[in-house]
This record gives C-alpha cells, structure tokens and sequence, in this order.
C-alpha cells in the first residue's frame, strides 16, 4: 500500500487549465513545494518524522533524516519517493531518477511512484520518454484520471488531438470534471470540430462558473465561429475572474479591435504590457490598433522592425566537413521525421509540411545543430544593449529552453503572417532553398518578410514592411511578437527550413 501523498516537488496536482495552452511548461508543472505536504494521521512515525522537517523549511535536516531511515530500510519504495522529492529541488535528477526507477521496480502496482517519475521527466524536458511512460502506466491502470489527463496533454503539445481527445474522455468517463471538459474542447478546437468544442467548454462552466479557463476558451471557440460579441463577452467574463490572466484580457482586446474599437483595443494592449510586461500579443497588436485607429502605421515602424531583426551565418558543427554537408544531412533527417503532417491544423503552412518538435526525442543531427544554434543565440544575446521597458530588449535571457520543427514547402508554398506565442525570440535557419527564389514575377518570391498583419485581419491603412532574401546557412533572430510570413515561390526544389522559439528559465 503506498502511505505517502505524492512528493510535492514532483508530484504537483493537475496542471492548471489556461486559455490558449494545450500543456503546462514543466516549470508549473513540478513546482518546489510551495505548499507543505499534508501528513496523514495513520502514517508511522519514521515518515512523520520527514514530513515534519520538511514542512518546518528544514529540507537539509530532512534529506540527512531521510537517508538514515533509507538506509535502515534499504527497500522503502516510500522512502525512495521521499528523498526524490527532496533532492530534486535542488537539482539532483539524476539521483531522484534514479531513486524513483528503483521505487517502480520494487512496488510496481504504486500508481502514484509512476506519476512522480513522469513529472520528473517532464521537468528535466525529455518529452518522447514522458510520453512512453504515461502510455505504460496508462496500460496498468487504466482509467487513471490523472495518468489520463497528463497523456492527453502530452499529446496535445505533440499535436495529436484525436489522441488527447480519447484520453479526456476516459478522465471524464471515470471523474467529470470542469479541467477535463476544458481540456477536451481544447482538443476538438484543434480539430476544427468547433460547436463542439462551444459544448465541452459550456459545460465546464455549468460544473464550475468560476472557472475562468473555460470562459477563455469559449471565447477562442466563439471567435472561430465569428461570433466575435460572444467571443468579447467570454474573454471579458475570464479577465474579471481571473486579474492575472493576461492571455484571456489581451484576447478582449484582440476581439474589440476585430469590432472596430480601435483605441479601446489600444487601451487594453498598453495596459497589458505596462502590467504584465512583455505580452507576445499585447506587443504585436498595439501598432496595429494605433494604425487601424489613426488611418497609418505609426512613425519609425519599418525602422523599428529592421532594428529587430538578425542575420547571422551558422558554423559547421563538430563531426562535419562543411555546412553543405551539415545541410544535407538535416534535410535528410527532416525527411525521415515520422511525425511530418501536411498542412497541420491550426498551423501557419500552406501547400507543405511540418514536423512535430524536434528535441522532444532527440538524435542527430538535431543535437549537433542545437549546440551551434545555441553558441550563435548565446553571441546575439552578448550583444543586446538592454533598454528599459522595451518588449523585447528590457531584459536578456540568461538561461533558456529551445523548442525547434522542420517545415518543408513545396512550389506555392508559404506561411500566412504569424507570430509565436509561446516564445520570446524566434528564428528560423535555412537548410535548403529553391534556386528559384527571387525570379518569378515577384522580385521576393520565397522571401521572409516582416510587419504584415494576418490575413484574417481587416486594415484600414497601408502595412509597413521589411523582407530578407533567405540564404542556405544562415539563420534570422527576432522577437516572437514581430509579425512574419514566407511569401509564395515557384520551382520544383523544396525550401526547407528549421523554425525555433526561445523560452527563458533566467535573466541576466
């Protein structure tokens, strides 16, 4: 029987439900404990004992109590979850790994200890592993609400929503749930299955009313109908709930300004990034609501974008000739990706195909360009200047994550102008390119071009923009929030390129 509550550390209650993103980051997901574990009153004194000191502060004297009693009882799958929990919080993974593989192995049938070591796989980022083994526990214990919910989210970061659908239905078939309906409409939303998705997220409300994520993503669902008064209503009931929801309030923005109200719409980005700083949309939007309310672009915004934007040449990575070489084999991989879709739902490309996140299971010769990358980023970041409150240049990261996919177009392909929510800089690098580009009827056929709003979106004044001539071996870096889109190019050579977003954990 397993006595103890899951490790706080590892084990965190549900991810939190939040408008716009289908996954916690493992940050949220595997917080430190904030929150002292709860000690059962039949549980033996030895544990007591741990507990104790942890909910006292005293995490050292607790790992010292810890690995007495460990070592006393050398078989204590509990005991093993214990100092896992404690020693991940100072960054020991491989240890806590370690001490929770030999847990699984001792007490196999503890739904909790597969928990734990899922959590921590998704805090350490090595998503393909979370995956197989929620899919293994998932096999033990079928059913499991909370083994159900992680899979599906899991599988809605990997963009397999018919899968993530099929588990939040068992979550809801075994414990309904608001979280869960919030969840499975999120998963038909990706799906284009919109009046259902209404559905799911209205019934979330009807279980819980204050929930503010299912207001926020009926909101979203509404806005896919065109129903964009609802939209604004849902968005606005979210905000109220929740102050801190910037993702729901910038959307309010978003569908006022889509109604025509210009500088309210302005009013509400403004604010956001006063409040909550550099917010991707608030940031991308605000010129945009100036624009549609003044009648033109505000002064310096071409220039502001081309101040924005880098080139920078990649060098070859260790093991390889030449970057020709280097190119040659990451096409190939591309290639070989099995989880390349055509057309993905809810995605910028058009008449190409996209991989899924490239790091997720890591090979070669992904892992050599992300070290080249990184040492590139790394220079780019020693040479920014911070400037106060700027969206993009008030801080510098120091530490960071870095989520990559392939995209692969074919004649006519393109991406519709886009920005990238979940990053804070951007890029994209160039792995092959069509020698057609630049010699169609449009002097930039194939092109990168920036401050373009999206094509859904209604302008009443002349777009500013700036474009770049891709080259084989070079790489663009700029802020997530800045608008960008390919434009179309003819020949029968693909244009293949590799899209990344940087997500800081530190600044400088």
């Amino acid at each position: 029987m397993n006595m103890l509550a899951a490790p706080r550390s590892i084990d965190a209650p549900f991810p939190s439900v939040q408008v716009g993103r289908p996954i916690v980051e493992p940050e949220d997901m595997a917080r430190s404990a904030q929150t002292p574990p709860t000690i059962p009153d039949n549980i033996p004194e030895r544990y007591r004992d741990v507990l104790t000191l942890m909910n006292e502060g005293k995490k050292q004297q607790a790992e010292t109590r810890c690995r007495e009693l460990l070592a006393q009882t050398p078989t204590d799958p509990d005991m093993m979850a214990l100092l896992a929990s404690l020693v991940v919080e100072r960054g020991a993974f491989a240890e806590a790994e370690a001490l929770l593989g030999q847990a699984l192995k001792l007490a196999p049938q503890q739904s909790t200890t597969w928990v734990n070591m899922g959590r921590l796989l998704q805090q350490m980022r090595r998503w393909g592993e979370a995956v197989t083994h929620y899919e293994h526990a998932a096999n033990l214990f079928p059913g499991h609400p909370q083994i159900a919910m992680t899979l599906g989210q899991l599988y809605q970061r990997m963009n397999r929503f018919a899968e993530a659908e099929a588990q939040y239905r068992t979550v809801i078939e075994k414990a309904p749930n608001a979280p869960a309906y919030v969840q499975l409409g999120m998963a038909l939303l990706r799906q284009e299955r919109v009046d259902e998705a209404v559905a799911a997220f209205e019934t979330a409300i009807s279980i819980n009313p204050k929930l503010g994520a299912a207001y926020g993503n009926l909101g979203n669902a509404e806005q896919k109908r065109g129903n964009l008064e609802a939209a604004a209503a849902a968005y606005e009931r979210a905000a109220a709930l929740n102050p801190n929801d910037i993702l729901s309030y910038v959307s309010f923005g978003m569908a006022r300004l889509k109604l025509g109200f210009a500088r309210e719409a302005s009013e509400i980005f403004e604010r956001a990034l006063a409040r909550h700083g550099s917010e991707r949309r608030a940031a991308a939007w605000l010129p945009f609501a100036r624009a549609q309310e003044f009648g033109e672009m505000p002064t310096g915004y071409r220039a502001e974008l081309a101040s924005l934007v880098t080139r920078t040449t990649l060098t070859p990575p260790e093991g390889y000739a030449d970057m020709a070489s280097f190119n040659a084999a990451l096409a190939a991989a591309l290639d070989e990706t099995p989880d390349l879709v055509w057309e993905p739902t809810g995605k910028a490309t058009r008449k190409g195909a996209q991989t899924g996140l490239l790091l997720d299971n890591p090979r070669e010769p992904f892992i050599s360009f992300e070290k080249v990358l990184r040492r590139a980023i790394d220079a780019h970041f020693d040479g920014i200047r911070p400037e106060p409150k700027h969206p993009y240049r008030g801080q510098v990261p120091k530490t960071y994550h870095i989520d990559m996919w392939g995209t692969l177009l074919s004649e006519g392909g393109h991406q519709h102008s886009h920005i990238h929510v979940g990053g804070w800089m951007s890029g994209v690098y160039y792995v092959a390119l069509p020698p057609t580009l630049g010699k169609g009827e449009n002097e930039r056929d194939g092109w990168i071009e920036f401050g373009h709003p999206p094509p859904e979106f209604d302008a009443k004044f002349e777009p500013q923009t700036v474009s770049y001539e891709p080259r084989e071996g070079d790489a663009f870096f700029f802020p997530s929030y800045l608008f960008h889109r390919t434009l179309p190019f003819s020949g029968e050579k693909r244009r293949i390129s590799i899209a990344f977003d940087v997500k800081p954990t530190s600044w400088r």
